[in-house]
């Protein structure tokens, strides 16, 4: 199998996101909303041993920014998929679309025909007539309980079952199979990160119209299905005749006959050789939009958002554990109005690759390396929570590359309590088909601001603070620990397992800590401010504002 990359490419609405791999002619696929590219990865693969494969989000979906319209028409995110294209540097290739895709792709290729040497329109939806937009269904917005999630599970399941707009009835049941666990996981969390963008391209689908398309064809296009789909009777509503150099392929239901049937097709399609290099990602010109890029390393890739101004010192910040970057981003754009402000997702969370071998040393190198290859060679350190532990090595491990450290909630764990904390701190989660999973990664992230550590049940865990229960920040935490099930304990694991009291000692640059004397959280702020060199112990400012100001100070 040829492994993939991740990538992100400027645009005018903000960035769309991508997956790439393989080498030759270029193969372009567009899928299903409100699936991402990670629905397509399998096949990219495997068609990466012939093709250069490049998988789109569509806006919204995944990690492509919304298109800013209330209402998108396919017209809206086929023109953003052609810009997404232009600014990738590919030209004329075979494109693929499945689903909604298809409906995508259809109409790329009819406005630009010099575009697709092959397209392939696979399970196309064909109306005879444009159909009612499908109302945007509520239902989307969190609640701080996690009560919205088993809504949204049952409602992806009958979207699985019954035929789309329509009631649940004997006459609406799909005849289809569902998937098995671990792809319900991966379809819900493409529907938890696309939100109420779904819903958009859902009803942008159901209100259009692909006669009108498919008579302005003018290059070969495929229309194909498999007999097992619930679109094969679409096949028989294309209007009839169709333009030169269109086709309709039948599928076996099998995986093999597709594969053999889509392999063929591209290969004698004669599609034009090409060259395609992944460019480097770009900051899009709406200066609202946090720029996202991906840092290539020996282990894979890391996320990284980047804000500010590119002046003076840069600033690294490291979000709490498990968790990723995006639940800082309020914090970094307070800190960005007059520096440069690096938001990694660490290495097993969010869209980062996880680590071969996580300890708090390779999480230090990782961090290390990124800097490096960012071209930063002194840099000031902000850490929440768990992540603290990766500042504090990495400040005494590189005193040349790091200032100033900024430390917000570093836990002091025993000795004796290390192991018992690293085992318990992130269970396994392990999806079923019913969502209950949800539900428990939801309390355990929601827990962590009600005791320290979260799963002590004893009455001197208590956090007496004004718990951030903000439903919005909850679900952020819960997207990027469901990207990363199997790995998203390693940080937290690393962290805890970590003599960060002996480490301490070696750290000698100007350390800032904020404190908080009636929560359990910072109980070991002082013994820590001992052990360093040089320690300024603040009392933590209850706003979000006042804290940036604080760290502002501290840094400048």
């Amino acid at each position: 199998m040829i492994p993939l990359q991740k990538g992100f490419v400027a645009v005018s609405h903000g960035q769309v996101h991508y997956r790439c791999g393989g080498r030759g002619p270029v193969v372009v696929m567009v899928g299903e909303a409100p699936r991402s590219s990670s629905a397509l990865a399998e096949d990219m693969e495997w068609l990466g041993e012939h093709f250069r494969v490049i998988a789109l989000d569509l806006p919204g979906c995944g990690n492509s920014s919304p298109l800013p319209h209330a209402h998108p028409s396919v017209g809206d995110v086929a023109a953003a998929l052609a810009e997404a294209m232009g600014a990738l540097g590919v030209g004329r290739c075979a494109l693929y679309g499945i689903g909604f895709g298809a409906q995508v792709v259809l109409r790329m290729t009819a406005d630009d025909p010099h575009r697709a040497a092959l397209s392939i329109l696979e399970s196309l939806p064909v109306t005879t007539s444009p159909g009612r937009p499908i109302p945007l269904p509520d239902g989307f917005e969190p609640e701080a309980d996690g009560s919205h999630l088993p809504r949204l599970w049952n409602r992806m399941l009958d979207e699985l079952r019954y035929t789309a707009g329509e009631a649940p009835s004997a006459t609406s049941r799909l005849a289809a199979a569902l998937p098995d666990d671990l792809g319900l996981h991966e379809r819900f969390t493409d529907l938890l990160f696309a939100g109420p963008h779904a819903a958009r391209l859902r009803a942008a689908a159901s209100g259009h119209h692909v006669t009108a398309d498919i008579a302005r064809l003018a290059s070969p296009t495929v229309f194909m299905c498999r007999r097992d789909d619930p679109r094969f009777g679409d096949l028989d509503r294309l209007p009839a005749p169709l333009p030169k150099a269109c086709s309709v392929e039948r599928i076996a239901p099998q995986a093999p006959a597709w594969r053999t049937a889509l392999l063929s097709l591209l290969q004698n399609a004669s599609l034009p050789d090409a060259h395609w290099r992944a460019p480097r990602s770009a900051a899009p010109d709406d200066r609202s939009i946090k720029p996202q890029r991906y840092v290539d390393q020996v282990h894979g890739q890391i996320r990284v958002r980047a804000l500010g101004v590119d002046s003076g010192v840069p600033l690294l910040v490291l979000h709490d554990v498990p968790g990723g970057s995006a639940s800082l981003l309020p914090y970094a754009d307070l800190l960005a109005r007059d520096r440069h402000v690096i938001v990694p997702d660490l290495p097993g969370l969010g869209e980062s690759h996880p680590l071969p071998y996580p300890s708090l040393g390779s999480y230090v190198t990782a961090l290390v390396e990124l800097l490096d290859q960012l071209g930063h060679r002194s840099v000031d350190v902000f850490a929440a929570g768990l992540s603290g532990c990766f500042a504090v090595a990495l400040a005494a491990r590189e005193a040349g590359l790091v200032r100033r450290v900024a430390l917000d909630g570093l836990p002091m764990v025993r000795s004796r309590d290390r192991k018992l904390y690293a085992r318990r701190y992130c269970p396994p989660i392990v999806p079923d088909r019913h969502g209950a999973y949800l539900q428990q990664a939801w309390h355990q992230l929601r827990s962590q601001d009600s005791s320290w550590p979260w799963f002590d049940r004893a009455a001197v865990a208590a956090r007496r603070h004004d718990p951030d229960l903000d439903a919005h920040r909850l679900e952020s935490l819960l997207a990027d620990v469901l990207r990363q099930l199997p790995s998203y304990g390693d940080a937290a694991r690393a962290a805890l397992e970590g003599a960060v009291r002996e480490i301490l000692a070696g750290v000698r640059q100007p350390v800032l800590l904020f404190e908080a004397a009636e929560d359990v959280l910072y109980a070991g702020t002082r013994r820590a401010a001992r052990r360093l060199s040089s320690a300024r112990v603040l009392p933590r400012p209850a706003g979000l504002a006042d804290r940036a100001d604080v760290l502002r100070q501290f840094f400048d």
